[in-house]
């Protein structure tokens, strides 16, 4: 038991994290304006999946001012990093402990399917961590601050009254729909997880023989390779996912109404209600905006992954990426 404790607790997992999160917060800020059309046409009505990423975006900025492309980049910022960080460090110690434990080999590969399952357990743990976070970066995103209206009685109507920071925002849902609406979105999110978990294992699995190929030519892998492998794996993550990413930010974005009554009561009741006024297309709408936004992010948080890892590693631990790539080729090479 002491010897698992002290696998979970380590430099290397903490460098994991850090080189994760980094990636994720420069990759999101890289691209944010896609993730506000994204949103935007995700869950509010007068944006049409007609439009293009950049119509949309020209949209946005005409009937909210320039700034709106980014109004709620702090919270993404913030969610981003946290999730990253957790997904990331238990990705990696899961991972150390398999090999460490089961595998009998600290440097051997783990199979396709135990890869899934390995990052399919962080990705639960990541959602029940992170999930309030994304609730109130939904809701700070997709907003609209210029509108505060009065009840029927006269006193403010809280569904309209705009959240003005991550706080507030956390705060004000536990006050007006209780702890439990903290976590409103967490039935698809962890379903999920097989997302980043897909996206993952793709990325691993291609990262195996590109390893093979750097150490032939004698050189490590390049920037470009990882930009590349990193969108490939996103794209494949993103097209099979879809439909609950579109529940997902339609249950995070219900505030519900002044009754107490809500909008959508659940997953299949929000893609219901979609497929009833649109059909099958309309679970797919923003998908254009969603591939712009995730595939780039994804590539580009990996790429900034993999280097910030090579410095950290180097500070921490005296040890670079190279050597890294070098045991993944020796490990493949005894498959």
């Amino acid at each position: 038991m002491d010897e698992i404790v002290q696998d979970l607790f380590t430099y290397e997992n903490l460098v994991h994290a850090i080189s994760g999160a980094t990636g994720g917060v420069t990759a999101i800020t890289t691209f944010y304006p896609l993730n506000m059309v994204r949103l935007k046409v995700q869950t509010d009505e007068n944006y049409s999946t007609k439009d293009n990423v950049f119509v949309t975006a020209k949209k946005i900025a005409q009937n909210d001012g320039i700034e709106a492309l980014y109004q709620g980049w702090q919270s993404a910022v913030i969610s981003l990093g946290a999730s990253n960080f957790v997904y990331f460090y238990t990705y990696n110690a899961f991972k150390s402990i398999y090999k460490k434990f089961v595998l009998k080999d600290p440097k051997a590969n783990i199979d396709t399917l135990t890869n899934l399952l390995v990052a399919s357990s962080a990705g639960v743990i990541n959602v029940l961590a992170t999930t309030p976070l994304w609730v109130a970066g939904t809701r700070l995103t997709v907003q609209n601050r210029k509108k505060t209206s009065a009840s029927v009685d006269g006193t403010e109507d809280r569904t309209k009254k705009p959240y003005t920071g991550v706080l507030d925002c956390l705060t004000r849902i536990i006050k007006e729909e209780g702890v439990a609406a903290l976590w409103k979105g967490v039935g698809p999110s962890l379903i999920l997880v097989s997302n980043p978990s897909i996206q993952f294992v793709c990325y691993e699995q291609l990262r195996i023989p590109m390893a093979k190929i750097a150490e032939k030519r004698g050189t490590s892998i390049t920037s470009l390779e990882f930009f590349v492998m990193g969108a490939i794996a996103k794209a494949l993550a993103t097209v099979f996912t879809y439909p609950l990413q579109i529940a997902q930010s339609r249950l995070r974005a219900d505030r519900g109404k002044e009754d107490g009554t809500r909008t959508h009561q659940g997953t299949v009741d929000v893609l219901k209600k979609i497929y009833a006024q649109y059909g099958v297309k309309g679970w797919f709408k923003g998908m254009e905006a969603k591939l712009w936004q995730t595939v780039l992010t994804a590539a580009f948080q990996f790429l900034t992954y993999e280097q910030v890892q090579k410095v950290v590693l180097l500070i921490f631990l005296g040890k670079g990426v190279e050597a890294k790539n070098s045991q993944i080729a020796a490990a493949a090479k005894k498959k």
